[in-house]
């Protein structure tokens, strides 16, 4: 079942070309958004036909539907985000194998988390991760310091919000706890920075699916530290591209809200990520130099835009099991990996591009490299046209005819 929205019509004549700079203006942006949560729906939808005979699942989707009544604002933010993305492709078509009533357990965060959000008096049971840890996607945790009951209940009456295990003390949520001390659970909101004016980023360190993997993760909170750390680099990140990259800013800033950051226990090796399922989330290593963060968090932003224009309209059409080579792996990729590095890099070739012009001479060789690794991958897309369809080739003309700009305005200081 094709999940995508073809309306191909909808699509201006300057779209692609925006995209392909990465720099689409707020029109643009609000149809990308549109777009998925359009698709969340649909996969909700999905779902709730499965599910429906299921009394946990009825109860939670009770409570989402009131949440989307009382506020319809938060209830297209949530399913908007990358959380709810992640959670309905991995767990709501179908039951994960092994993970028994997941789908109702899902959801029934969700459904918590929205009615938090929209104000509702409620009470609802919510199944834990591992037994000792209830997540509310895009709010927080409690935390519990060893494992017991597998539920526990979230509420909200005349009183302010609580979570409560069987036969023990409710935990208040919004009563900030950095350690869990003596044995007692805590609440542990999720850190947030602001970007600008747009809506604050979360650090998230404790939603299960937050890299996207089939193994949902341990929630561990971030220290005060590791909390201070982070806000020191990302900003430093963003000052340097409000002063010198500000269209660029304001795009990150429009589609970031979720930063996960990465460390050496997680295991994932990567520099940066970010995932098809959950557009506006990007995965982070620290690094001391901030361009080089910020190129980290265009080149990331940029695959969000790409996955939100592919819920659009359709760009490829392969056949089955088509590979070619890609200049940034030692296997062959997949057209949508080739289609995805070629804008990707693109746009960081651009950023680095814009420091070279700005006077920086560390930006003389990853501008030479990733324009390199852009250019192969539209050639090679291009000579495989057949991949693609129409809007899809629309894309790849804007995503050249920027390299063909660069050709035409470098002088020799700046060409590779």
């Amino acid at each position: 079942m094709s999940l995508r929205l073809h309306t191909p019509a909808a699509v201006r004549p300057d779209f692609w070309e925006s995209l392909a700079a990465g720099t689409p203006g707020p029109a643009a942006l609000a149809a990308l958004r549109t777009a998925r949560r359009n698709r969340n729906l649909l996969l909700l939808r999905v779902a709730h036909g499965r599910h429906r005979t299921d009394p946990d699942w009825a109860a939670a989707m009770a409570l989402l539907a009131a949440a989307r009544r009382a506020r319809p604002d938060v209830f297209a933010d949530l399913l908007g985000g990358p959380e709810a993305g992640a959670w309905l492709a991995r767990h709501a078509p179908a039951r994960a194998p092994g993970t028994g009533r997941e789908p109702a357990a899902g959801l029934a965060r969700l459904a918590a988390a929205a009615a938090l959000r929209a104000g509702l008096r409620f009470r609802i049971r919510v199944p834990l991760v591992d037994g000792t840890a209830l997540v509310l996607p895009g709010l927080g945790a409690v935390l519990f310091p060893a494992p017991g009951p597998r539920t526990a209940v979230v509420l909200r009456d005349e009183g302010g919000p609580e979570v409560v295990r069987d036969g023990e003390r409710p935990v208040t949520i919004g009563r900030v706890t950095e350690t869990v001390p003596d044995g007692t659970a805590g609440w542990f909101p999720l850190p947030l920075l602001r970007l600008g004016d747009r809506a604050p980023v979360r650090l998230d360190t404790l939603d299960p699916l937050r890299l996207g993997g089939p193994t949902p993760l341990s929630p561990r909170p971030l220290t005060p530290a590791e909390h201070a750390d982070w806000t020191h680099r990302v900003l430093g990140a963003w000052r340097m591209l409000t002063a010198r990259h500000p269209e660029r800013a304001r795009v990150v800033a429009d589609v970031l809200r979720v930063l996960v950051p990465l460390t050496a226990e997680d295991g994932s090796g990567w520099r940066s990520a970010s995932f098809g399922d959950a557009t506006g989330l990007v995965a982070l290593s620290p690094t001391d130099d901030p361009a080089e963060l910020a190129a980290d968090l265009v080149h990331e932003t940029q695959h969000s835009l790409l996955y939100a224009a592919m819920d659009l309209v359709e760009l490829l059409d392969p056949p089955p099991g088509a590979l070619a080579e890609a200049p940034w792996s030692d296997r062959p990729r997949p057209p949508a990996a080739l289609l995805h590095g070629g804008s990707a890099f693109l746009v960081t070739a651009g950023f680095w591009r814009t420091e070279l012009r700005l006077g920086n001479p560390a930006a003389r060789r990853p501008y030479a490299h990733w324009r390199r690794t852009a250019t192969t991958a539209l050639a090679t897309l291009t000579a495989h046209d057949h991949w693609t369809t129409e809007e899809g080739r629309r894309l790849l003309a804007a995503l050249r005819a920027v390299l063909a700009s660069w050709q035409e305005t470098d002088g020799h200081d700046l060409l590779p």
